[in-house]
């Protein structure tokens, strides 16, 4: 009887350690899981923020490409007047007033001014998001981006303070005959009202600005075929099938 009593005990006792061991194992597993979704609803939250930061980016570099081809059309039209005047520069006597002051206004004040929207590439990279895009390729490109950026920023500036120093010579020479712009929205009706003759140190400073700005424009150009291969990679990155 005894021996009876003691073996129903174990298994009562089997029963018990069984049934505390399966709900350890239910409670242990619930917070795992718990934890685990926690992790997993986390991650793709910050997935989210950070497709949706590449995706207004993409918007910025579709108004950066417009003001690329503007600017492209503005520096062609200034150097192609700043040729012309080089290679008229013995024979300026036998040109129109009109032509002169044409090319000689494209040629010293179609300057560019590019400003771009580098917002939410600096609070991709603050925010600390830029480390969780898996193609490290895309992340060297968007920072070779927006460093480019700031070079082409400067050589504009350049552009600019090289232009300025032709004020006084293009005060005293031009004249407006109208306000008319052209196709870029930029005043093109001048008249040469000096004596046909550019003095030498002009003819210089010309020549100092197609150098810069044709290297201007190179860079522009890069650039261009630099965003086109960079949009590639971004949509790639926000993909839902990578």
């Amino acid at each position: 009887m005894q021996r009876t009593v003691t073996i129903s005990q174990t298994k009562k006792m089997k029963k018990f350690y069984l049934k505390y061991a399966l709900e350890f194992i239910v409670i242990v597993l619930g917070i795992s899981l718990s934890f685990y979704v926690e992790k997993l609803n986390a991650k793709n939250y910050k997935e989210n923020l950070k497709n949706q930061s590449l995706k207004r980016i993409l918007k910025n570099i579709e108004v950066d490409t417009g003001d690329f081809e503007f600017n492209i059309n503005a520096l062609k039209k200034a150097i192609y007047s700043g040729n012309w005047l080089i290679s008229n520069f013995e024979g300026l006597k036998n040109q129109p007033k009109d032509s002169i002051g044409f090319h000689l206004n494209r040629a010293v004040y179609y300057n560019t001014i590019f400003v771009d929207n580098q917002e939410e590439y600096r609070s991709l990279q603050n925010s600390g998001l830029i480390e969780i895009i898996e193609n490290e390729d895309l992340v060297q490109s968007l920072q070779k981006k927006y460093i480019t950026h700031e070079f082409m920023k400067k050589i504009e500036s350049v552009l600019l303070g090289k232009s300025e120093k032709f004020d006084d010579f293009i005060y005293r020479n031009l004249k407006y005959k109208s306000l008319n712009v052209d196709e870029l929205g930029l005043p093109n009706d001048r008249t040469f009202e000096g004596n046909k003759t550019i003095p030498n140190n002009i003819q210089e400073m010309i020549k100092d600005l197609i150098f810069y700005r044709g290297f201007y424009l190179n860079r522009i150009m890069r650039r261009c075929e630099a965003d086109k291969k960079l949009i590639e990679e971004i949509n790639l990155e926000i993909s839902p099938d990578k």
